[in-house]
């Protein structure tokens, strides 16, 4: 991979609470490079949304405390001022946020939300600004653009407002794409067009894209890297096939075995994860997966794993390998 649009260094995000500093993040690292998209998965609570809000400095500090870099084209997002960081947020970096709705303001035009960020980052005046805008609704698949763009977010439909956040997010030609659950609360068919859409914009932008899901299906269709998270911290991470193919960790198999797959000669019975994830006020000394791990022996539970990488792009934090694992 070529120099990195963004690299992520021991990222860590703790929050004051009465009973304690709350660990939501645990020294997460992590590259992504030109035009490739890295999902980030893990269940509810993992501590991927807090991870990606970190970086654009959108967490209220206090209770929440940033530490680590995140370096962007060079720059560390995590150490710029304010005012810095407000000109390269929504401008080279942009985030699309898991419901439309409460993220578009219901009193002013789609149009004026789309022309908002054109005339602050790009300079233009209102003329241009909304030409641009009826452009980009044509760009993410709305239908009758010139005629949508004066309407409110009340009159679109779910997709439709979710492809409003995406022209809204590529509106200034962003080198990196947060696209946090973009697609979770869609219809299937929505999903689909939703993620053809990212992917042919990627492909004619060149953007850098980070996929928070906790979808697997969504994982497979729309991502080149895959990083799993648990209790805030990085299980695996590894190329799209090998994450199928070659799991590693008995987090990430467990994840894949609770996903129902369709076909198939025999019915497929979905295996439920026992138990619940860590207290972020308590978290074990070893394996934050280890009180719900069926493979764990007793230096999981004393002993935190170390990142290694058994195989070229491929770093796992497990003591053991599958050969050990016992179904």
């Amino acid at each position: 991979m070529s120099d990195p649009v963004l690299s992520v260094n021991e990222l860590t995000v703790s929050f004051g609470t009465r009973r304690g500093r709350a660990k939501v993040v645990n020294n997460f690292s992590y590259d992504v490079g030109e035009a490739e998209t890295l999902a980030i998965v893990g269940e509810s609570g993992s501590g991927k949304s807090v991870s990606s809000l970190a970086l654009l400095q959108l967490l209220p500090t206090p209770p929440a405390r940033v530490e680590g870099r995140a370096l962007f084209r060079g720059a560390d997002l995590i150490s710029m001022t304010k005012s810095e960081i407000r000109g390269v947020r929504g401008n080279r970096v942009a985030m699309i946020f898991q419901d439309p709705m409460t993220s578009l303001n219901p009193v002013r035009t789609i149009g004026f939300q789309l022309m908002e960020p054109l005339k602050i980052h790009m300079g233009m005046s209102d003329t241009a600004a909304r030409a641009r805008a009826i452009e980009l609704l044509d760009t993410v698949g709305i239908p009758s653009p010139g005629g949508r763009v004066d309407d409110y977010p009340h009159q679109f439909s779910g997709g439709m407002r979710q492809r409003v956040m995406i022209a809204m997010g590529i509106s200034c030609s962003p080198d990196l794409l947060i696209a946090d659950e973009a697609t979770t609360a869609l219809d299937v068919t929505t999903q689909a067009q939703i993620l053809d859409e990212i992917r042919r914009l990627q492909e004619e932008m060149g953007l850098a894209v980070i996929w928070i899901t906790h979808d697997l299906g969504v994982v497979a269709g729309i991502a080149d890297r895959v990083v799993v998270l648990y209790g805030g911290s990085m299980m695996e991470e590894s190329v799209i096939d090998q994450i199928f193919d070659e799991r590693r960790h008995p987090y990430t198999r467990a994840l894949l075995e609770s996903v129902p797959v369709s076909g198939g000669d025999r019915p497929h019975r979905l295996k439920a994860i026992q138990g619940l994830p860590p207290d972020p006020t308590r978290l074990p000394p070893g394996c934050p997966f280890a009180p719900r791990c069926r493979h764990a022996v007793e230096r999981c539970s004393n002993d935190a794993p170390r990142l290694r990488a058994p195989a070229e792009g491929h770093r796992v934090a497990c003591h053991l390998d599958p050969a050990d694992f016992h179904d």
